[in-house]
């Protein structure tokens, strides 16, 4: 897309992009092995964010973070090392759910002739140290995504808009050689009849392309011109057709194209969550956008009206297809005997859990009948997972982090003149919403490849915009072309507009 390589033009020598390349490189080699999930992937992966968190640390120039996400952070590390703290052997049976791994303990230092007199609270501290580890990952990219400039974020964006859509046609071409003798591009492991991508799961692609269709949507909205329309209506309507032959409207025509080929790819991933949740993505960003397609509605009430009748109608288009794709394993989807099996759990472990990256080891003693003899190694819903580990710390956070997300709505969605990067902040928390919302029933945030773009997403997103709009106006050099002028202040006391660095020309706009 012509607006990529511009991006990615700018990016190469601006401040910050050793920061960029790298987060670059990791975006394309973490899908490729079963989305990071293999132990050399991993092992690689986890190398390249202690990188990243060295250069972000290095010069911390635009990554300047607030209180609040310092807290979170904060606690969010801290976890993990507060279930490997040592306490005293004593303390073990007097924690809940602990009894029958206290005995098997006393069992094992009599028979070894040891004596541990310390011992720390997580059941399996090894898996607590992985998953401590494992938080590096998602952390290093959310630091180095608020050091980045806003060059850089769209640039990024673009990319992984292009890494997903690649997914998702790899995905079509996996559906349609499925039943073959030879199927094409298969992972090992992978759902036989359904598109995976480079993934072993179709929930984990349809997590990938989920998250980053709302930022398609977002600069597809955008492009479409900015500013009123001052020439009489019939030479408005002429322009705006005409608009379409421009190369602005060429770029809308092509974020079109691609938001199509990305819901195609939903669907063949045959996905229960993903096809609904693409759905609601939909008619989300056409709700949040459609007033403000080109930044001020350009086109209107009717524009308005036109963008809602299309989002329903693919919404309509889209149930026949959820429901022939997903009735196939819901009478026996062992999913809600584990979500049954989970909250026992957490039952006996509260209020501390059982510790960080547990679960796997710990569920075997609530696993229910009916899953047999396979080894439930993920709830399959993140937050009853998260609370079963960490216990009431845990649900805190979870909770907190809800509300710092739901507060960050009230600063992002405003009705000043909109930047592109605000278009960008928008489609992210949608992408934001819509994973946490399929974390109910998957674990696409365990998977490396989801987690970089999650974490990208969360960095943009909770970006200030009065941090992004000085950030436009102290990298726009000084110029009379409307077009390169700075943002409006943030408390609007021009009174005649300016745009941006990051805006598009009105292409509806007389001389």
């Amino acid at each position: 897309m012509l607006s990529s390589s511009v991006s990615m033009q700018r990016a190469m020598g601006s401040p910050g992009s050793h920061l960029f390349w790298l987060l670059a490189a990791l975006f394309v080699f973490a899908p490729l092995f079963r989305a990071g999930a293999t132990p050399l992937a991993g092992l690689a992966l986890q190398l390249g964010a202690l990188a990243l968190l060295v250069l972000t640390l290095w010069n911390p120039r635009y990554g300047r973070l607030q209180s609040r996400d310092l807290v979170l952070l904060g606690v969010l590390v801290s976890l993990p090392l507060l279930y490997l703290f040592p306490l005293p052997k004593s303390l073990m049976p007097t924690l809940p759910g602990r009894d029958l791994y206290a005995a098997g303990e006393a069992l094992l230092i009599r028979a070894l002739d040891g004596s541990f007199a310390w011992r720390p609270a997580s059941v399996v501290p090894t898996a607590t140290a992985s998953a401590g580890l494992a938080l590096m990952l998602p952390i290093a990219v959310y630091l180095a995504t608020r050091s980045l400039s806003v060059r850089h974020q769209l640039a990024l964006a673009h990319l992984l808009v292009a890494i997903a859509v690649l997914e998702g046609l790899i995905g079509i071409v996996q559906f349609q050689t499925a039943d073959t003798a030879a199927p094409v591009l298969a992972v090992e492991g992978g759902s036989g009849s359904s598109g995976t991508g480079t993934y072993a799961n179709r929930n984990h692609l349809a997590g990938l392309i989920e998250m980053t269709l709302p930022v398609v949507l977002a600069l597809f909205f955008c492009s479409l011109g900015r500013g009123p329309v001052r020439s009489r209506a019939g030479k408005r309507w002429k322009r705006r057709f005409a608009f379409l032959g421009s190369r602005q409207g060429n770029l809308a025509v092509a974020y079109g194209i691609v938001a199509t080929l990305m819901i195609v790819g939903v669907v063949f991933t045959r996905s229960r969550a993903g096809i609904s949740l693409t759905i609601l993505g939909v008619l989300l960003a056409t709700a949040l956008f459609s007033r403000r397609i080109g930044g001020s509605n350009v086109y209107g009430v009717a524009g308005t009206i036109a963008a809602v009748a299309v989002a329903i109608a693919v919404a309509i288009g889209l149930a026949p297809v959820l429901d022939r794709f997903s009735i196939e394993g819901v009478a026996d989807d062992a999913r809600f005997g584990v979500f049954a099996a989970t909250l026992a759990g957490i039952g006996m472990m509260l209020p501390i859990g059982s510790g960080p990256g547990t679960f796997p080891y710990v569920f075997q003693c609530f696993q229910p009948l009916e899953t047999g003899r396979s080894l439930v190694n993920r709830a399959h819903n993140d937050y009853l997972e998260w609370v079963f580990d960490g216990g009431v710390l845990a649900a805190i956070l979870i909770v907190a982090i809800v509300a710092a997300y739901v507060a960050q709505w009230r600063r992002v969605y405003t009705r000043d003149e909109w930047s592109r990067s605000r278009y960008l902040q928008v489609g992210a928390g949608i992408g934001l919403l819509l994973l946490a919302l399929h974390e109910t029933v998957d674990y696409n945030l365990y998977m490396p490849a989801n987690q970089l773009v999650f974490a990208f997403l969360a960095g943009v997103f909770f970006m200030p915009p009065s941090r992004l709009a000085h950030a436009v106006r102290t990298q726009s050099p000084p110029t009379d072309s409307p077009e390169k002028n700075t943002e409006p202040d943030v408390d609007r006391r021009a009174e005649v507009p300016r745009v941006s660095v990051d805006q598009i020309e009105n292409p509806f706009r007389t001389p």
